[in-house]
């Protein structure tokens, strides 16, 4: 009963705080989950390292967590924005001086977000465990003032970053809003006396959405009313993960995890937008890794993580290719002409132009004294986004590629315990050319720092 009401509290309670989620280090991945594997870089993949929140990377590790109920929270913090040089405006009636596109620079103002996190695991039996988790997820998120200077030809001073406040009733304030939240009920079993654990977790998500400040795409949107500035819209989704842990001596673990597509309802308010009518699932990943006992007081982790945005195309079609063509005006949207397919909200529409990404995580833990606990780690990720795609991830620049961590953990008694962790991700530009201001060059930017604590009962 007591793990019965400690998991109905842990589900109410992380519905509530994870409806403020906001995070983007690995594309919009997050390096990791769990305050525990975020001090080591995100990694743990075949470590579980006695912590409930092992559920959000490989569901067989809860056959190494003793029974407890966890809670985190993290401060996210980052700095996001771009700066454009003068440009041209490509529209401009062939006969006629060229009319031109100031350049213009702004950052996100939007720069700290909450994100929760919380786990239980309970064994059943010595061999069979159940565990629960919640956690946030998510990213694309900027908030850009209405009194910028476009870095597109619609619109004048201070119209906002895409011109929209020269519409009328516009404010001409952009960004976007993404919101994931994930719930894994999970069961694991150990085989082969304890050297082997398979884990599966049914996982289901709600996410949530809101674009605004487009509204001067609506000519390369297929649904011009549910394109932009519909407020937010929930969608609800679901996938599986599964995984498995296996000893071959008594220092060194294997692991591998796989966590499938998420299947989710489409944005019906932004099928002008996404591309397959509003469609935005969330791509499967892998990961596979190991931990080695170096010394009996020192754990070093490994784990190759592949991230699959290709599964997805409103994130992986390319962007302007899409949009604009002028040595094909055939083969791309072109303002209501050409393949309209491809354009925003399309059967095969533009996206956001991510490529695959693959993901490296080395972290090292030291067991400083008996109730001390220290990590460090290094995670180094692909930048998903190509130079072609810029102007698009203006509104969602996830480019950071390396992150360093550091953490610990501290146990009171036998009962309780405090954890903390440390991220910082050093600014990644990528260049490239707006061919809506006539190839002006654009950089968008990015930077990132994150605190995470967390509080472990076992009971």
């Amino acid at each position: 009963m007591t793990f019965k009401r400690t998991l109905l509290a842990a589900a109410i309670t992380g519905a509530t705080l994870a409806a403020g989620t906001a995070h983007a280090t690995n594309g919009y991945f997050a390096h990791g989950f769990g305050v525990k594997s975020m001090g080591m870089a995100g990694g743990g993949v075949a470590f579980a390292n006695n912590n409930a929140m092992i559920i959000a990377t490989n569901p067989a590790g809860i056959t190494d967590v003793d029974d407890q109920f966890h809670a985190e929270i993290s401060l996210f913090h980052p700095e996001r924005g771009y700066e454009q040089e003068d440009g041209i405006n490509p529209f401009s009636p062939p006969t006629a001086a060229p009319i031109p596109v100031p350049g213009s620079s702004a950052d996100s103002e939007s720069e700290n977000f909450l994100i929760p996190g919380l786990g239980a695991v309970y064994a059943l039996t010595e061999n069979d465990s159940l565990g629960f988790a919640i956690y946030g997820n998510g990213g694309m998120n900027t908030d850009f003032s209405a009194n910028e200077d476009p870095i597109v030809p619609f619109g004048g001073p201070g119209d906002g970053v895409y011109g929209s406040g020269a519409n009328p009733g516009d404010s001409g304030a952009a960004g976007v809003d993404l919101e994931q939240m994930f719930i894994s009920p999970t069961y694991a079993r150990k085989f082969l006396d304890g050297d082997l654990s398979l884990g599966v977790s049914a996982v289901i998500v709600r996410q949530k959405f809101r674009a605004q400040g487009l509204r001067n795409f609506q000519g390369f949107s297929n649904d011009p009313t549910a394109l932009t500035n519909n407020g937010h819209e929930v969608s609800w989704g679901y996938g599986g993960k599964v995984g498995i842990t296996y000893k071959p001596t008594d220092r060194i673990t294997l692991g591998a995890s796989y966590q499938s597509k998420m299947r989710m309802d489409e944005f019906d308010d932004y099928a002008g937008l996404f591309a397959e009518e509003g469609d935005f699932d969330i791509p499967s990943t892998w990961t596979v890794g190991l931990a080695a006992d170096v010394t009996d007081a020192v754990t070093v982790t490994f784990d190759y993580q592949r991230i699959n945005y290709s599964d997805v195309k409103s994130i992986s079609n390319p962007s302007v290719a899409y949009l604009m063509d002028n040595t094909d005006p055939t083969g791309a949207c072109n303002m209501g002409g050409g393949d309209t397919t491809k354009c925003l909200g399309g059967s095969n529409g533009a996206g956001f132009g991510w490529d695959d990404i693959n993901v490296y995580k080395l972290g090292v833990q030291w067991q400083a004294s008996p109730n001390l606990q220290l990590r460090a780690g290094w995670n180094r990720g692909d930048n998903p986004i190509n130079s072609e795609d810029v102007v698009f991830n203006t509104i969602a620049p996830g480019v950071v590629e390396n992150h360093y961590t550091a953490g610990f953990s501290y146990a009171f008694n036998q009962n309780h315990e405090l954890h903390g962790a440390f991220m910082y991700a050093p600014e990644v530009d990528v260049n490239g050319e707006n061919a809506f201001a006539g190839n002006a060059d654009l950089e968008i930017r990015m930077k990132q720092y994150e605190a995470t604590v967390g509080y472990t009962y076992k009971f």
